[in-house]
């Protein structure tokens, strides 16, 4: 029997999101690269400054902007503030981690996710490092704390927390503390609304055994993260944690239940880069199909609390959207921490980052106390019950609250009896429950002290037992995977499924069945690796055995990166005063590419070096998937001349075995590609055959043949234009492995207002290219032809950016061995500034020559497998294919704008000659000093004015101080002048 009743439900008025956004300060990469602050905070705003670019500032005002750039200490290891403008860790949690706080203890359900590009920041604010705990722990410790608290004051109440720790990716959800990797569903219902079926909920007791169980869900996600050759900045991870309440108010049993979100998004810049730098890959799209998919459901509701109707919201998109439904656009209250980069490199990702914050902001959510229905119910009716009998008393009763539609009247006494059955109904449910909690927390404790049982003896044996441990590029994950070695011990290492099994079982690219054996004796490991086995000690390829040393790295296959650790042999070198350098992932990295100490070297080679550091593993992955999956494709890094500067930047290039086809892909663009490349590779691994019919308009080893693609590149110096000298070169077009792939021929001229050029003639001659500053200058820059373009490019056309353009300035498409391009374009820059004279002195015009491809297909009967091929060309120990040092074309350039400078002032110097010879034969003896001191000024740089005056007769000069001093000037100038020449023309010999 059911009893209607109507009652009226106080619902929580739209709340927005609250947004706060944080700066970090410089990291190492951003100092080398001498970056420029672009941020400022000032209160709630950020104002943000495009440095390089030159728009105007903008700025965003969130709930909250901390500052955490510059204006600290380092007091025992916290970083304290030391001025009012820091943000502290305590300032963080205080603003937001008590709101979420107070939140949950009311019921609600809170979420807090940290958004930002890889690096900028969000683990620090999640999470923290030593004694800078960031929200997580501060809001875990401060939980424990207050119900402690709560329960010495009331022993009655009962309080529960859960713990849950998932990671979504690739779109598959993981629970990181189950035994096994399975990938997870994610279902709907009325009641819950989106939930994970079968993640496990831990009860946990205390802060430390959340923080055991954290530990254990990062040590599971560093080795799905090793087998999958996933990045931490590629997956998502969420925390979880339910708070249940039971407690009585007023006489009246009330459960209170709040789930509190804590999602450490992936890299932002994984969405963002990709479309920044306009690559036209059909899946870059699904590269991070989560972040994707959350900007959209962002953008939606954000439209949807500005009052537009008819929205609809895609939460279904992704694994990430469904699982937030309820933080973003239902029953939560959302906090959100953006973690910004202060750089101006990372320019437009910061800036990306603070429109996403902003839109985010607009959004209103509903959050109601999440109370048990069963509770709930009894505690309304209990009210209306008092309601009824103080209506009794007054005589006036309105039947129809307590009665069913179709029910006679009933008295006040059923109504008693009906809320006294469900009471006691509620009651054994209770204690059923409870019980049910108790075995459960029983269990989970026994589970947590044979875990921290497990990890005192793992700690205990690192002190004394030879081991290798991780390296992984997250520090977060280095350590947490560790195999020792007993004395006596054999231990064989390699992947699953050997008969008998590996004593080291890895999971991984080009990891062999018998991979290697480590023995341990008397203190001493000894290695020994299997044939075609792919093992690197310290950079170096190795086979056969050797003996491994304290501190030494290992790269077992593609991406299983170890470091050894003897603590009997660093015990003994400690006492020997021995120091050992701590590597770090990047550091074992750069070995294995070759790359020596940046020390020595600019810093234009040392961004270089990281680069190809960063990209030297992920190379080597590539390819090891390429094999195994037969895919005929190899990958390359490359290096080629950034484009206008005079250093060089790291590309990749592909090439595809069954066209002969080569391609070059940007740093990005080749990541975005590899991301598609390991799910690929992933359905490879779990026998999902779905990869083989992925169209070749969507597989990321399948270029499209009809791209266009860079012959090579010719660079020539702009700084004749300084002087308003032409220049005309025939230059030689260089692939990016230095190969020549014919000639172009460059000409540009100097014109004057009218378009005319400006030639010898027209005597106009300039001394120092800073006097042209707030003068018009104008050029004409014409490609004639090229020459000698292989067969194998049709469609060939030539490209630059000049200045600040942002867009490409192309000349026709044609086809042919010898393009006639007859292209000219007429460039000005009005009126000229101290930005373009730099331009002209320290930069060059790149002119790529782009064509496409014509295929030329594997011949009939070649059945060789990508691994064959690899190998008939593919070294082990890969260093980048370095490109011809660009410096050779530019000393070319230069060398013919100072010959072109000394024939020029040759003719002047004829000129000077003539005039005084004219001078002295009419008047020799009345030639005004002022007149020859004018033409010595006019003409300071030129060697041969010195000499002329000294052939003349200068008693009139001796007697002026100032005329003398100008002849000096000029000596002593146009030595200057002429050593310069001579350097230049020496180096660019040696070049030749």
């Amino acid at each position: 029997m059911c009893i209607v009743y109507k009652r009226l439900v106080k619902m929580a008025e739209g709340e927005s999101v609250k947004v706060a956004v944080r700066v970090r300060p410089f990291n190492s990469r951003e100092k080398q690269m001498n970056a420029k602050l672009c941020i400022r905070m000032e209160g709630a705003t950020t104002y943000i400054n495009d440095i390089d670019g030159g728009d105007e500032e903008k700025f965003f005002t969130f709930d909250y902007s901390y500052w955490s750039y510059d204006g600290f200490d380092d007091v025992d290891g916290y970083l304290t503030p030391s001025n009012d403008h820091y943000a502290d860790q305590k300032k963080v949690f205080d603003d937001v981690g008590v709101g979420i706080r107070d939140n949950s203890w009311n019921g609600f359900n809170c979420s807090l996710f940290a958004y930002g590009q890889t690096g900028s920041g969000k683990s620090y604010s999640i999470i923290g490092y030593g004694k800078n705990k960031g929200v997580v722990p501060l809001y875990c410790e401060d939980l424990f704390i207050k119900m402690a608290e709560l329960q010495q004051e009331n022993p009655d109440n009962q309080y529960q927390v859960q713990f849950a720790m998932l990671e979504i990716y690739n779109e598959s959800v993981f629970d990181l503390l189950a035994g096994n990797r399975k990938a997870l569903k994610i279902r709907q219902s009325k009641q819950r609304g989106f939930f994970v079926q079968g993640l496990e909920k831990t009860p946990v007791g205390s802060y430390k055994e959340i923080e055991d169980r954290m530990a254990e869900g990062t040590a599971n996600r560093t080795v799905a993260a090793t087998k999958m050759n996933a990045t931490s900045s590629r997956a998502h991870t969420v925390v979880e944690l339910t708070l249940t309440q039971k407690i009585k108010t007023g006489g009246a049993n009330m459960t209170k239940t709040s789930v509190v979100n804590l999602v450490d998004l992936a890299g932002s810049e994984r969405a963002a880069s990709t479309g920044a730098t306009g690559a036209t890959l059909k899946q870059g799209a699904a590269i991070n199909k989560s972040l994707s998919a959350l900007g959209n459901v962002i953008a939606a509701l954000a439209a949807a609390s500005e009052g537009k109707k008819k929205v609809i919201v895609p939460f279904r998109d992704s694994s990430l959207t469904m699982i937030l439904k309820n933080a973003l656009g239902g029953n939560s209250k959302t906090v959100m921490i953006a973690a910004l980069s202060p750089a101006s490199v990372n320019y437009e990702e910061t800036l990306s980052t603070l429109r996403f914050a902003d839109r985010a902001k607009q959004i209103k959510t509903k959050a109601t106390v999440n109370e048990s229905p069963t509770d709930k119910l009894i505690r309304e009716l209990k009210e209306e019950n008092d309601k009824l009998k103080k209506m009794l008393e007054g005589g006036v009763i309105d039947q129809s609250m307590v009665k069913d539609e179709d029910e006679e009247d009933i008295s006040d006494e059923e109504v008693q009896a009906r809320l006294q059955a469900l009471m006691d109904e509620n009651n054994a449910e209770k204690a059923s429950m409870e019980q049910e909690w108790k075995e459960k927390l029983e269990e989970a404790q026994k589970a947590i002290e044979a875990l921290k049982a497990e990890q005192s003896r793992k700690q205990e044996m690192m002190t004394t037992t030879p081991h290798i441990m991780n390296l992984n590029d997250d520090e977060q994950l280095c350590g947490m995977i560790v195999f020792f070695f007993e004395d006596g011990s054999e231990n064989k290492v390699g992947a699953k499924g050997a008969e008998p099994p590996n004593e080291i079982e890895l999971s991984g690219l080009e990891i062999e069945t018998s991979h290697c054996t480590i023995s341990h004796s008397n203190g001493k490991l000894l290695m020994v690796v299997t044939d075609e086995a792919k093992v690197y000690v310290n950079g170096e390829y190795v086979s056969g055995k050797l003996e491994l040393m304290h501190g030494d790295r290992l790269l077992l296959g593609a991406n299983n990166m170890f470091t050894v650790v003897n603590p009997g042999e660093r015990e003994t070198a400690e006492k020997a005063g021995i120091t050992y350098h701590k590597f770090t992932y990047h550091d074992a990295m750069a070995e294995i590419q070759n790359l020596g100490s940046g020390d020595d070297a600019q810093k234009g080679e040392e961004l270089l070096q990281q680069d190809i550091a960063e990209l030297g593993p992920m190379i080597g992955e590539v390819n090891a998937m390429s094999c195994a999956m037969d895919k005929k494709v190899k990958f390359d890094i490359v290096v080629m001349p950034e484009e206008g500067k005079r250093r060089r930047t790291a590309m990749v290039s592909m090439f595809s075995y069954l066209t002969s086809c080569s391609y070059l892909l940007s740093r990005e663009e080749f990541i975005s590609r590899k991301y598609k490349m390991e799910e690929m590779y992933q359905q490879f691994v779990e026998g999902d055959e779905t990869w083989k019919s992925v169209p070749s308009s969507e597989d990321p080893f399948v270029e499209d043949e009809n791209k266009e693609t860079t012959i090579g590149t010719v660079s020539i110096s702009l700084k004749s234009l300084g002087y308003l000298f032409e220049q005309e070169q025939t230059l030689t077009i260089t692939n990016y492995q230095g190969a020549q792939k014919g000639e172009l021929r460059v000409e540009y001229y100097p014109v004057k207002e009218d378009g005319s050029i400006i030639t010898e003639e027209d005597d106009i001659f300039v001394d120092d290219p800073d006097s042209l500053v707030g003068q018009p200058l104008r050029f004409i820059l014409k490609i004639p032809y090229a020459r000698g373009v292989p067969k194998r490019f049709e469609n060939v056309f030539c490209r630059y950016r000049y200045f600040l353009d942002t867009d490409y300035t192309t000349t026709g498409h044609v086809t042919g061995q010898n393009p006639e391009f007859n292209f000219s374009q007429s460039h000005s820059c009005v009126p000229v500034t101290d930005q373009f004279i730099d331009y002209l002195e320290k930069q060059s015009l790149v002119i790529e020559v782009v064509g496409t491809q014509i295929p030329v297909p594997v011949k009939p009967g070649d059945e060789r497998t990508t691994k064959q091929l690899m190998a008939s060309n593919f070294s082990v120990n890969q260093t980048p294919i370095a490109l011809m040092d660009p410096e050779k074309q530019m000393m070319m350039s230069e060398l013919e704008s100072t010959k072109r400078r000394a024939k020029k002032q040759q003719n002047k110097l004829i000129k000077v000659q003539e005039l005084i010879d004219a001078a002295k034969n009419e008047q020799s003896e009345t030639i005004s000093v002022v007149d020859l001191q004018r033409i010595l000024e006019s003409n300071a740089d030129s060697m041969g004015i010195a000499v002329a005056v000294f052939k003349m007769n200068v008693s009139k000069a001796k007697k002026e101080g100032h005329l003398f001093k100008t002849t000096a000037q000029a000596i002593k100038t146009n030595e200057e002048v002429k050593q310069h020449a001579d350097q230049t023309k020496s180096k660019a010999c040696t070049i030749l």
